[in-house]
């Protein structure tokens, strides 16, 4: 099995908190999606004639492109790779741009999952995030993606907002829960350099919460959602029975992908490359059949790495048999010398051949992770 995601880098305006390669620059749809359909042409032979099982359309904002431009790189994938007839397709989604016309457009074409950037259900944080929508019609583009016959809808949440208390957070948790949802992604919010949103940090325009009280937000999350028949099967990802991500359950579970468009990723098992970060150099470089992306050969030591970092981040945990039977002496010698430390430090448990985060274990994964990392 393998995957494909579609990059569609357009924005309206940045997000107050994103970091992530965007344009505002509209008038390069036609060359964008010719690109990517030549990218998808020259690249099909990259995922080893695998059958596609889930299909993403993530960005910046897929959800102002045209119709007729999804219909075209759906067409071209289902032409150029064996798709399976149940393929996962989600399209993620700003509030704003969805009308009931444009959602029934979606469901025509194929798209089955649709994944919704809410972030939260209160103004004040919304403009603090720098978010286009209000909230005064979330429920309502829920309600209308149901009618239209979504029955496999995400919606993303951000909690450790500067500004949001513990009841107010709870009362996006309750919103959100209310409405005929299957999934639910709630991230901390990650203040990186150069976010309109770290420039507010460091000049005291905004004061950024403080550990417990992220910690807090982090705990009533995994609480309430459990409450209410969500599962946590990532850390940062909560499912009804049936309906986790498919696609993102195959980023952490080591299966290949293509990525397709500027500043996209792509994985084969042997190395990561990942394409430019501009999306006019992309197309020029696309169409005279110049390198358009970097690579990286993977080490033993990188793919030990990379899979205690994606599996341990899923309810699953990772394998000591795989370990043990994929690494060298010295990477399963030192393993074994952390994980048992880890234990008594009651930070993560045996369940059979796995290891898996306790709750204490979650909240401070990053040190986990560092603990079980080997460094050549």
């Amino acid at each position: 099995m393998a995957g494909i995601y579609c990059h569609i880098p357009f924005c309206k305006q940045k997000c107050n908190y994103c970091n992530f390669y965007s344009c505002s620059n509209y008038n390069d749809f036609d060359e964008l999606i010719k690109s990517e359909i030549v990218e998808l042409n020259l690249r099909k032979g990259y995922i080893n004639n695998e059958v596609v099982n889930t299909i993403y359309f993530g960005g910046g904002t897929p959800s102002l492109l045209p119709i007729k431009y999804i219909k075209e790189i759906l067409s071209c994938i289902k032409f150029e790779f064996k798709v399976s007839d149940n393929c996962e397709i989600t399209f993620e989604a700003n509030p704003d741009d969805l009308s009931e016309q444009y959602l029934f457009q979606l469901y025509s074409c194929g798209i089955n999952r649709l994944s919704v950037g809410i972030q939260s259900f209160n103004d004040k944080i919304l403009k603090i995030l720098g978010r286009r929508h209000d909230s005064s019609k979330l429920e309502d583009i829920i309600q209308i993606a149901n009618k239209v016959g979504f029955n496999n809808i995400s919606v993303d949440l951000i909690f450790g907002v500067p500004g949001m208390g513990l009841l107010l957070y709870n009362d996006s948790l309750t919103r959100v829960l209310q409405l005929d949802i299957k999934h639910i992604s709630a991230y901390a919010l990650s203040v990186e350099n150069n976010t309109y949103i770290y420039k507010q940090l460091i000049n005291n325009t905004i004061k950024e919460l403080e550990e417990y009280e992220v910690l807090d937000q982090f705990n009533l999350t995994i609480d309430r959602l459990s409450e209410n028949g969500f599962y946590q099967y990532e850390i940062s990802n909560y499912a009804k029975e049936g309906f986790e991500s498919r696609h993102n359950s195959s980023y952490w579970e080591s299966v290949i992908y293509l990525g397709i468009g500027p500043a996209a990723h792509s994985y084969n098992g042997f190395s990561r490359q990942w394409n430019i970060s501009d999306i006019h150099l992309y197309c020029f470089n696309v169409a005279h059949s110049k390198l358009f992306y970097d690579i990286e050969f993977l080490s033993s030591f990188d793919k030990y790495n990379e899979y205690v970092l994606t599996g341990l981040r899923t309810s699953r945990g990772i394998s000591i048999e795989y370990i043990k039977d994929n690494f060298n002496n010295k990477i399963y010698k030192k393993f074994s010398e952390e994980v048992n430390r880890l234990v008594i430090d009651d930070l993560i448990i045996f369940v059979g051949d796995r290891i898996r985060f306790t709750r204490r274990g979650i909240m401070i994964s990053d040190y986990i992770f560092e603990r079980l990392y080997f460094f050549s």
